[in-house]
């Protein structure tokens, strides 16, 4: 087997958020136009799915992220959804279609997403504390309501579910 290494532009200057970092403040429009800063969940523990209805494990991941979103006070935490999709009318339909009713924002232009987060692939979860620190970065489809994910959340959050 022959292995070969291969050169790549990368901008040094461009550094990955990592765990316990700040998440970056910035306002996202909802799926109706409305701007929605994540300032306006004050001490709140957040979830921030990005996603797109293009993308199979995403559309898998959203039931549970649902499930998530009703298993705990509003007061404690809330779940985004932050889609990347260019035509928000299919993020739209998708919400639609699985009632999903937890808060939708768009990065369309993907300010978030691709260049404050450098985010490589979707879907990506950002597990935030009440302070919009970094708790954990989860890459990759999840059944976010099984044992051990609540316990992940729970622990990372300072949270317990509410049944």
């Amino acid at each position: 087997m022959v292995f070969t290494a291969l050169s790549a532009c990368r901008n040094e200057s461009a550094r990955i958020p990592a765990q316990g970092d700040r998440f970056p403040e910035i306002v996202l429009p909802d799926l109706d136009g409305r701007m929605t800063p994540f300032s306006s969940y004050p001490s709140v523990a957040l979830i921030v799915n990005f996603w797109a209805t293009w993308c199979e494990p995403c559309r898998r991941e959203m039931p549970s992220l649902q499930r998530l979103s009703a298993l705990y006070r509003p007061e404690d935490l809330r779940v985004i959804g932050v889609t990347v999709d260019d035509d928000l009318n299919l993020a739209r339909e998708f919400r639609l279609r699985y009632n999903i009713t937890f808060r939708q924002l768009s990065d369309r232009d993907q300010m978030l997403s691709r260049t404050a987060l450098h985010i490589p692939a979707i879907p990506m979860t950002y597990l935030l504390t009440r302070d919009r620190r970094i708790a954990r970065m989860v890459a990759g489809e999840r059944d976010w309501t099984n044992a051990t994910a609540l316990k992940e959340i729970e622990d990372a959050l300072d949270l317990r579910v509410e049944f």
